[in-house]
């Protein structure tokens, strides 16, 4: 009787962790679509290594060359996704655009305090190396570009690259071309502004 016992909760577990397998593999399925039309407008190629492995897509923009993928982040309550996009860039200086929801409770050092700056209605904060970087930047043009791509949770500016992170409620939704658009839009105009 015990082995009975033992046989059906084991059995029943690994029809539990079939079943979310199953169902992960559904969503990255969708994502896959969704990242296929992006490969019917710009090129590029859609990469997945396996059975439920998260899609990623390469391609370019304007002659920018970029990628889109999915990243997570546990949390104490729960698993956040987030669309990551990756573009060329050639920036003069370093810096970073975050934004005060997703920073949260975070608090800066008073020192990062002190080189940073508020944009878009106290949304976002302007983080350079130097606060003299700051100071040669166009804000309005980059609070323009801002509002172009919000939300998102932060973009990194580097001297090659840069990196835009949006959290996701839904993942398929916000993964498909019509929500990528404006983030890819954004990103192109970030690089002729700092480049």
């Amino acid at each position: 009787m015990v082995l009975w016992t033992v046989a059906i909760l084991m059995t029943v577990l690994f029809l539990i962790l079939l079943a979310l397998v199953f169902l992960r593999k559904l969503q990255f399925d969708a994502i896959h679509q969704n990242f296929l039309e992006l490969e019917d407008e710009f090129g590029g190629r859609v990469i997945r290594n396996g059975f439920a492995v998260r899609p990623r897509y390469a391609g370019s923009y304007k002659g920018e060359e970029f990628s889109i993928s999915i990243t997570s982040e546990k949390t104490e309550d729960e698993r956040r996704y987030y669309i990551a996009v990756n573009m060329q860039s050639d920036s003069q200086i370093s810096f970073t655009i975050m934004s005060k929801d997703w920073l949260g409770k975070r608090e800066l050092s008073p020192e990062r305090q002190r080189e940073a700056i508020s944009v878009n209605n106290d949304s976002y904060l302007l983080e350079a190396t130097n606060l003299a970087n700051l100071s040669s930047m166009d804000i309005p043009k980059l609070e323009n570009i801002i509002s172009m791509m919000h939300p998102f949770a932060y973009v990194l500016i580097g001297k090659s690259r840069m990196l835009l992170e949006r959290a996701s409620v839904n993942i398929v939704q916000d993964s498909k071309l019509d929500a990528l658009k404006p983030l890819l839009e954004g990103m192109y105009h970030l690089k002729l502004a700092v480049g």
